[in-house]
């Protein structure tokens, strides 16, 4: 398994009292963040639907490429890498 780095925006990492880089582990996107989860589970309402996918206006991005274009939570993780979760807007 992986370990990879996980950035989260300030907004989240404020909503759990945890660092903005935060290190875990998992063979893709979708363990890495179950592994984040694991350990800041008040993170889990703000990242994923009840179907367990990301939530829509949740971006993640592996070394600077968005994940919903390279396989999504599939996407294979290799050591070092490093997500990137991004809170986009919405409204008009």
């Amino acid at each position: 398994m992986a370990q990879v780095t996980v950035r989260l925006p300030p907004v989240l990492a404020q909503l759990v009292a945890c660092e903005r880089n935060v290190a875990v582990h998992g063979a893709t996107v979708g363990e890495a963040l179950r592994d984040l989860v694991e350990r800041e589970p008040g993170l889990a309402l703000h990242l994923f639907d009840d179907t367990g996918a990301l939530r829509r206006l949740v971006l993640c991005f592996c070394n600077g490429e968005d994940v919903r274009a390279a396989g999504g939570l599939d996407h294979a993780l290799e050591p070092g890498d490093t997500l990137t979760l991004v809170n986009s807007g919405a409204g008009g």
